[in-house]
Parts: structure tokens; sequence; C-alpha cells
């Protein structure tokens, strides 16, 4: 795999990026190789796809999503492109809401137009978690992507996801003391939310950002987009966007986002006229699509503590975006 570093602007700031690049080893397709834009998901990411954020002060694992991605993509013949977020890693800026990663990953389309040694008319989006709403803001601003690549994207309203995360760790809490006992050791704030989503919510619907959460006596700071809850924004209605060919991906045992919402989201898709889309659900593997173990505890354990960070990647999703790739591509 050659490796070539690539800045590009976006909103007058300077992002890093990195362009990954297959060698004379890998498995050579005719022409220049198409390339595979990896948009990263919620919170501080890098270009490798590792968590750079802390928790009650704990470094997150390096997981190394997207740089095992282009690893792959690359001994198959893909090239693949990715960044740091604005605000992280090498990339200038504070951070930014959806709508600005959405206007990043299109400066990153541009800069990749740009490039010597790949084929500039072959691009597909690949988006990550919300790197799927993101990539459909992409696909209203760029309908000439070739195809996109859609993983444990959330279909339904954001509050079913908080529902699914968050409501999650405080039914496992009121268990028994054993269990409140470890979530306030490893995931108290993750607690807190989830015993707070109607008030969350509430306050988001009228307008507000910043929350007070209060759990024995002691107050957390909470900073929530309320755009999120708003019906205008919500995924269901910006998937009419995407009119490529489609692999819908989604973890069997995902923790973050429904497995069911694949499946709606194929559905919506085929009803709305777009004839070339695929579904592939991959047995035992979570949002990352990284092996979880059979014990549904110590599943939910492991995502609140991020050690399912450390668990081996499922082959089958690698063979199954190869898969989508050829046949799309063709």
């Amino acid at each position: 795999m050659i490796e070539r570093e690539l800045t590009f602007e976006s909103d007058g700031l300077r992002l890093a990026g990195i362009l990954r690049l297959p060698d004379m080893n890998s498995d050579q397709r005719d022409g220049q190789p198409a390339v595979v834009l990896l948009v990263h998901g919620s919170l501080e990411q890098d270009k490798d796809g590792n968590l750079l954020q802390k928790r009650d002060g704990k470094p997150a694992f390096k997981k190394n999503f997207f740089l095992e991605i282009a690893r792959r993509l690359c001994k198959a013949g893909y090239a693949a492109f990715s960044w740091d977020k604005r605000g992280f890693g090498e990339s200038e800026g504070d951070g930014g809401d959806v709508f600005a990663q959405a206007r990043d990953g299109r400066a990153a389309l541009h800069a990749l137009r740009n490039q010597e040694g790949i084929d500039q008319e072959r691009i597909v989006v690949l988006g990550q978690s919300a790197g799927v709403y993101t990539a459909c803001l992409i696909a209203k601003m760029e309908p000439q992507v070739c195809a996109y690549i859609l993983q444990g994207g959330l279909f339904r309203d954001y509050r079913s996801m908080m529902d699914f995360n968050y409501a999650r760790v405080a039914r496992y809490a009121e268990k028994c003391p054993e269990n409140l006992a470890w979530v306030k050791e490893n995931d108290l704030f993750s607690l807190i939310i989830g015993l707070n989503l109607d008030r969350i919510e509430k306050a988001a619907m009228e307008g507000k950002a910043e929350h007070d959460l209060v759990y024995e006596g002691r107050i957390w700071k909470l900073h929530h987009d309320p755009s999120c809850y708003l019906p205008e924004n919500a995924p269901s209605r910006q998937f009419r966007h995407i009119r490529k060919p489609v692999l819908i991906v989604h973890g069997e045992c995902d923790l973050n986002v429904p497995v069911e919402d694949a499946t709606l989201l194929r559905d919506y898709l085929l009803k709305e006229g777009n004839k070339e889309v695929d579904l592939a659900i991959i047995p035992g593997a979570d949002h990352s699509f990284q092996e979880v173990p059979g014990d549904e505890d110590l599943r939910l354990r492991e995502r609140m503590t991020l050690e399912s960070f450390h668990r081996s990647y499922s082959s089958l999703y690698f063979q199954v975006l190869e898969s989508f790739l050829d046949r799309s591509l063709k």
C-alpha cells in the first residue's frame, strides 16, 4: 500500500487527508484504481478512524477502522481516501456540525478529482454511522458519485437512536446493585443521559443545546445539537438523494443503531425507484463490524468501556465490500 498525504481546503480551513493506493503486489485491475471516500461518523476522529476523545480521563483505544478498510481495499486493487475531521488531528478548525462535515466531504471529492494515479470518474462514497447522513448530503450536492456504501446508518428519527443507546444502559444498571456499581464506575455519563432522555428531547425541541443534568447531587454538562430532533432533519428524509448503486451493510449485533433500520432503508430506496440496492447483515458483528462475544451483558460492557475495539474485524464484511465494488464499478 502506497500512502500519499493530501491536504485540501473547506470553508477556508486546511484539512489533512491521506490517499492510500494499491501497490504492485495488489490485485491489479485495468487502468487507474477507483477510489473509496471514507466519511466519518460522529465524535472526534482522525484519518485512520480512531476516536480522539477521552472518556472519564481514559484515552480511547485505537481501532484503526479506516486504516484497516484502506488496507483491504488496496490489496483488492482499489484506492481509499480519508481525512482528520476538522478541529482534530492535523486539520484546522474547531469541529463542526453534520452540514459542515458534508461540505468537507464535497471538498474532499473535488480534491480527489485533481489527483493523478486514480480514476477520477470512479469515486465511491462510504459513510460510516452518522457518516451515512453526511453521505446523503454529499449526494444532494454531488450527484455524479458512482456508488454509495452506507454502513450502520440510522433510518428512523434521532430519538429512537438515543433510546436504543442510552435507555439500554439505564435498564442494565437497574437490574441489580452490582450492575449499577459497574456502570457508575465505567460509563456513568451514559447512565445519566439514559435517565434524562425525555428532558433532553423536550429542551432540544425548545432550541436548547446546553443541558445541566443532575445525578446524586452533582451537575453534569451536556452539549446536544437541537437540530437533530427537527422533523425536517430526520434521517429518513435524506435518503431520497441516493440515486446510484448502493450497498447497505449493518452488523447483526450493532448496539449503536438497530439492525432493523438497515431493512427499513433498503425497502425505502426500492420504493423510491432505486433498483440497484444491496443489503448485507454481517452475522456476529457490531457497529464497526468487529466480532462480538456471545454473552449479551459482556457485549454491552465491552461497548461501554470500548474494549470491543480490541476484537477482530469480520472477514465477511470486507468480502462484502469488495464484491459490491467489483459489481458496481465493472
